[in-house]
């Protein structure tokens, strides 16, 4: 590992990693996450669960691995979690989760692009187009803890209606997942109108790790940073697969990568430590 990667992992945190217990295989558990994590020297982890809230979880793991390293979980609005579920929310903002998520195995957007049946999804808007009205009250929750909004796989179109009301609300950290991902395909245009309006974006190494044609490039990756600004951009892997690398051997790599592709030592340290420290607000 060079000198520049080593120094990079060192502080860093990686706000989208997937670990067990899970109803999918993972290649590790949240303790051992945590663990290898803190053993390469990062600062915390974010894990996240598309079924079961993980702040709970979180709070146990940051028992057992101590101070100087934080551990950090949120809540997923799937339909195992009630969907749009403000007491859910509630709740999870009381245990001290990080980041609350939009719809995403449940996401309409979803079912449709993988040609699944959609009655069982968690819409967030109505026939008519509106705003799911429990929304509001979610946005109002978020925006009172100061903590982050995902955007879940929601659709662009979606992603793009809903963040200048969540903003209205007063939410002022609103990450958009994965925009890159093939579940979302956001345009540069819509990127840089979201960005120009104050929201934050995941970059995740999982698009870039898949084979096949639907792999994303590490130039089209280079040119969403550089289109919107690494100043409004942070690296995760959203790793745990068991196809996958460890999660933190995935960040290293696509430090590595992105390097390669001359994103430069500055943009990295603000994209895997200064953003991510500023949105878990640590």
């Amino acid at each position: 590992m060079s000198e520049e990667i080593s120094k990079l992992i060192n502080g860093a945190i990686d706000c989208h990693m997937h670990g067990s217990p899970d109803v999918t295989q993972r290649v590790a558990s949240d303790l051992d996450l945590a663990r290898a994590a803190k053993a390469a020297g990062m600062k915390g982890i974010l894990v996240k669960s598309h079924v079961t809230p993980t702040t709970s979880r979180a709070r146990l793991v940051q028992d057992v691995v101590g101070k100087g390293f934080h551990v950090f979980g949120g809540l997923v609005l799937n339909t195992q979690a009630g969907g749009l579920n403000i007491a859910a929310v509630e709740a999870e903002i009381k245990l001290g989760a990080k980041q609350i998520w939009l719809p995403t195995l449940s996401a309409v957007n979803q079912a449709v692009i993988s040609n699944r049946d959609t009655s069982h999804c968690v819409p967030v808007f109505d026939e008519a187009g509106k705003l799911k009205p429990q929304l509001y009250d979610i946005f109002d929750l978020i925006a009172k803890a100061d903590i982050v909004l995902g955007t879940g796989h929601l659709s662009a179109a979606e992603i793009a209606e809903i963040v200048p009301i969540a903003m209205q609300r007063g939410v002022k950290k609103v990450l958009i997942t994965h925009p890159e991902s093939r579940l979302i395909k956001m345009s540069l245009e819509m990127q840089k109108d979201l960005a120009r309006q104050g929201a934050f974006f995941d970059r995740c190494f999982f698009q870039m790790s898949v084979t096949g044609a639907a792999a994303l490039p590490p130039e089209a990756m280079v040119a969403q940073i550089e289109t919107t600004g690494h100043e409004c951009s942070i690296i995760s892997t959203d790793f745990g697969q068991v196809s996958n690398d460890p999660p933190v051997e995935g960040l290293k790599k696509y430090i590595q990568v992105l390097l390669q592709h001359g994103v430069s030592y500055p943009a990295l340290e603000v994209m895997v430590k200064k953003n991510p420290a500023l949105l878990m607000g640590v």
